[in-house]
């Protein structure tokens, strides 16, 4: 009977511990005794979800294939973009790199009417005729800078952990336009990196990019601000 009043005892007395190391276990960021107790056992000790960079980017060369849609600028035509990238990492905050795109171009909806109706401008003589302001992009290049500012640890559906690093450009270079030529092109955007292994990355990236086109309607030369917003995928490889 004694033996049985002992484990009955024993029972809950353990439970009463357990609970209270519990409350205590759950209230550790509030409790500053217990991290004062925690601190004295280890006082070198940090606990960070990503402390460290799993992919090394201590000078190293990040060569990819890009692609996506142009937004917004020029109503008439509307232009998707495919091209290359090679950015040098200097540090895993700092990098430089080019970008080239070759630019395809359709007339939009509202290009065809201009087109439709310059020609029948065109065929019916009509007096004072303008041709239409159109002046499309061929390709570009551009010089960028890149800083990474944040960056962190995702799980990808437990399959493995990616780093990733969000990230903000600028640069400037040149773009060939169907009729303007080569016309200085200034860049600026922000982006993510997802860093999968230590040789193959992703990048998503928008960015604003404008010129100034110098179109010619036939009879006088008008200059036209060209802003628009660059949506591009890549694909990369770290050498």
């Amino acid at each position: 009977m004694k033996l049985l009043q002992l484990l009955i005892l024993a029972v809950f007395t353990g439970q009463a511990l357990a609970a209270d190391l519990t409350k205590n276990m759950d209230s550790l960021g509030a409790n500053k005794e217990l991290m004062k107790k925690a601190r004295a056992i280890d006082p070198e000790n940090r606990v960070r979800v990503v402390q460290n960079r799993d992919v090394d980017r201590y000078t190293r060369i990040e060569l990819g294939f890009n692609g996506g849609p142009v937004l917004g600028g020029d109503p008439y035509t509307n232009s998707n973009i495919l091209g290359g990238n090679l950015d040098f990492h200097i540090t895993p905050r700092w990098s430089v790199g080019a970008r080239y795109h070759n630019i395809a171009n359709d007339p939009s909806a509202e290009g065809k009417k201009v087109l439709d109706s310059a020609e029948n401008g065109r065929i019916k003589e009509t007096p004072g005729f303008r041709q239409p302001g159109l002046d499309w992009g061929k390709e570009s290049w551009v010089a960028v800078v890149n800083w990474y500012p944040i960056y962190g640890k995702l799980n990808l559906f437990d399959a493995g952990i990616s780093q990733f690093d969000i990230y903000m450009l600028g640069g400037a270079g040149q773009i060939n336009l169907q009729s303007s030529g080569m016309v200085p092109l200034y860049t600026a955007g922000a982006g993510v990196g997802f860093w999968l292994t230590q040789h193959f990355a992703t990048r998503f990236e928008a960015r604003w990019q404008g010129y100034q086109a110098r179109i010619f309607d036939g009879v006088d030369v008008h200059k036209r601000s060209i802003d628009q917003t660059v949506l591009n995928m890549s694909i990369s490889f770290l050498l």
